[in-house]
């Protein structure tokens, strides 16, 4: 579990790193710089909690093998971008999908690991689980500086192997796949989707938009108001 979000994790980092050279080489505008870094960040966060439930009703296991092949996919195509007009949409549309990835494999992969664990042992194994991974973070700038000394795509590239192994692994440990079969609170996961999404959005935008933006303020706003509606409808 620890490889799988371990990729979740560096991603956050690993690609500010890279923005002088896809500047340089894929032409990107300022604009298309921020959405770069933080589509990924916004899709994670709108996505997690619809994941979380996704993942108990279809099964831990099965959601992180399919979140990480998600995830190592649209890393491939972020590495594999084009240059030429098209390059800014495509990397941006594929940091998008590799944020919804990480938000399916993510949730699924912590109640794996609250799952093995007897409930007065939980509290350490996620101690050791989030330092671990908090750790890994750490490597994110240490690793892109020298990935981007051979070419900046591998950055995304070096996903796959780390993906690869990540569902090795899983498979090896078999972990608990029990389903719970359960209607779907679709109304719920857009609330929770929109509120989460747009109140990131708000603050990961601040920096472009500027704190006396009507479009930063009005951004979280609205992800506030959604999210009071979302636990009020829950409730």
């Amino acid at each position: 579990m620890i490889c799988a979000v371990a990729m979740t994790f560096i991603d956050q980092t690993i690609v500010a790193i890279a923005v002088p050279d896809l500047q340089k080489d894929l032409g990107l505008s300022e604009a298309g710089v921020q959405w770069v870094i933080n589509g990924y960040l916004v899709a994670l966060a709108a996505l997690f909690a619809f994941g979380g439930r996704i993942a108990d009703i279809a099964g831990h296991r099965r959601m992180v093998l399919i979140g990480i092949a998600i995830f190592a996919t649209a890393s491939a195509l972020c590495g594999a971008t084009p240059a030429g007009g098209i390059a800014e949409a495509w990397l941006i549309f594929w940091r998008v999908v590799q944020g919804a990835g990480a938000a399916i494999m993510f949730p699924a992969a912590l109640a794996i690991v609250v799952a093995a664990y007897p409930q007065d042992e939980r509290g350490k194994a996620m101690a050791a689980f989030f330092g671990i991974a908090g750790g890994l973070t750490a490597l994110g700038p240490l690793a892109g500086g020298y990935l981007i000394e051979l070419t900046w795509r591998a950055i995304f590239w070096i996903n796959v192997p780390v993906a690869i192994a990540a569902v090795i692994m899983t498979l090896r440990a078999k972990p608990d796949d029990t389903r719970r079969p359960a209607p779907l609170d679709y109304r719920g996961a857009v609330l929770a989707a929109f509120g989460i999404g747009l109140l990131v959005l708000g603050l990961q935008q601040s920096s472009a938009w500027g704190w006396d933006s009507l479009a930063t303020w009005g951004s979280i706003a609205v992800g506030l108001v959604l999210i009071a509606v979302f636990i009020r409808v829950e409730l």
